[in-house]
């Protein structure tokens, strides 16, 4: 939340809706089955519902919920205000343009991003945008964690570095590294 700025915030429905996405991205992503997640989502739905019943949440909780999410390029890639994208059309539009950037300056990805690549987009660009932030990402090899990283870490305006491990590979070469 304090990635966000007074501009952004211009409403008290603002703030409200920038919580429950701040609440999703610390407690919801670090959840590990979905038994844990529909628990987890029941709750944050009650507490919204009684707390926030007034500022129009019910529309971003429950099972036929609205696409919630923030980023800080939602202005444009070069904008760094932390805000919420207007639908899924207007966050597809802004990370194909830093997809078409990307690829203009590095060698060609040809990703196609579907809703859950982009909200891991911008899921990835929130976290390595805050001082010391790191995540591991886990999954099947050639499901687009190495690519979509690539593209938030270019969003975000850093330069990637890769290490290729080998069986020769030690510690002064990590350090090195």
């Amino acid at each position: 939340m304090l990635q966000a700025k007074l501009e952004a915030i211009k409403e008290p429905d603002n703030l409200v809706l920038l919580w429950i996405h701040e609440c999703e991205r610390v407690y919801g992503d670090r959840l590990v089955n979905a038994a844990n997640l529909k628990t987890y989502k029941e709750l944050s739905a009650e507490i919204a519902n009684k707390s926030f019943s007034r500022f129009g949440v019910k529309k971003y909780i429950g099972p036929t919920a609205e696409t919630l999410m923030f980023a800080q390029f939602v202005g444009g890639l070069d904008d760094k205000l932390y805000d919420q994208f207007a639908n899924v059309d207007a966050m597809s539009a802004r990370i194909q343009e830093g997809l078409r950037e990307y690829n203009d300056t590095n060698a060609v990805m040809d990703l196609v991003l579907f809703e859950d690549a982009l909200k891991h987009v911008c899921k990835i660009s929130r976290i390595v945008s805050n001082d010391s932030g790191h995540a591991l990402l886990v999954g099947v090899g050639g499901s687009g964690k190495q690519s979509l990283s690539r593209l938030s870490s270019f969003i975000c305006g850093y330069s990637t570095v890769g290490i290729v491990i080998s069986s020769t590979y030690g510690l002064n070469d990590l350090k090195t590294d």
